[in-house]
């Protein structure tokens, strides 16, 4: 093995074990792929990235199974679903999106490769999670949240609300997963590309099949037909709205590169990190935030019929 080598596999080493240790805490989970999506750059064949995307998710699983040891042997160990499903999740996303990079340069086509497996994990927690097989996960939840609260004498119904949003919790798990993978995979390569023009200019023109956006359309009137109609089982409602928010999610996407291309063609001197920052800053704004999602999703539905670039 020649000297190149030893260093390109030594720094994929540091870098997993980096990854383990940022998994660790509850903010660095969600980042803890980007150490290994900046360093798998450097290699050609898929091997090393495949065991090495692996070994993450075996060190940060491990730690989450050490973790909640206490309950493996009780009726809550169901709780480690949903404490596996962030690293599961964001570590196949991850490695789907570096392999993606051998087939194309697209971003939206590598990014749609690494949603699907994303999205079936999400629906299917969702579903689990919405059925009668996860009451007691629920349950030690719900108590959890009462704990924390710590509240002796409520001016209202706490335990009510909180019922309420843990009913309702498994129709968010897929949006969830695919806005934690695209935190990692977006900051890595906005790195790796901030002087490469053709990935900018790739990422301007970031687009959807016309036909998904019957899709979306009729996965979003079956989800408010399940908010009027009480007798759909609630299984059936937790795929419906993960499936009608994750097509949302993708398509919000399209809107930021909608606005990056308007962007760039007045100033070319502005990147892509730079946009992309700058809708980050003010999705953190109340209020604010609500338009520019919406008024974002709305801008790439309508490129379905109108040229905006």
């Amino acid at each position: 093995m020649e000297q190149n080598d030893k260093t390109a596999l030594s720094s994929l080493v540091v870098a997993v074990i980096f990854g383990a240790v940022l998994s660790a805490f509850p903010v660095g989970s969600f980042l803890m792929t980007v150490p290994l999506l900046l360093t798998c750059q450097r290699f050609e064949n898929k091997g090393p990235k495949i065991i090495s995307f692996g070994a993450l998710l075996l060190l940060s699983s491990a730690w989450v199974v050490f973790r909640n040891r206490a309950i493996l042997g009780t009726e809550y160990w169901s709780v480690l679903l949903v404490s596996l499903f962030i690293p599961v999740s964001v570590s196949i996303g991850a490695l789907v999106w570096t392999l993606g990079s051998s087939y194309s340069s697209s971003s939206m086509r590598k990014f749609f490769w690494s949603v699907i497996p994303v999205t079936i994990l999400g629906c299917a927690l969702g579903a689990y999670f919405s059925s009668n097989l996860s009451l007691k996960l629920r349950e030690a939840l719900f108590n959890t949240v009462m704990y924390y609260l710590n509240l002796t004498n409520p001016t209202y119904d706490v335990s009510t609300a909180v019922k309420l949003v843990l009913d309702s919790i498994g129709r968010y798990f897929a949006p969830l997963a695919i806005v934690n993978l695209m935190l990692p995979v977006v900051l890595s390569d906005i790195n790796i590309h901030r002087y490469d023009e053709q990935w900018q200019f790739d990422f301007a023109n970031m687009k959807l099949p016309d036909f998904y956006v019957w899709f979306f359309f009729g996965f979003w009137a079956l989800a408010l037909a399940c908010v009027w109609v009480k007798s759909i089982p609630s299984v059936f409602v937790a795929l419906i709205w993960n499936l009608a928010l994750a097509l949302t999610v993708l398509y919000f996407v399209v809107g930021v590169s909608i606005l990056v291309s308007y962007v760039r063609k007045r100033t070319a001197t502005i990147t892509v990190g730079r946009i992309v920052f700058f809708v980050f800053l003010l999705s953190l704004v109340p209020l604010v935030n609500v338009v520019l999602v919406i008024g974002l999703i709305i801008l790439a539905v309508l490129e379905t019929w109108i040229t905006f670039r």
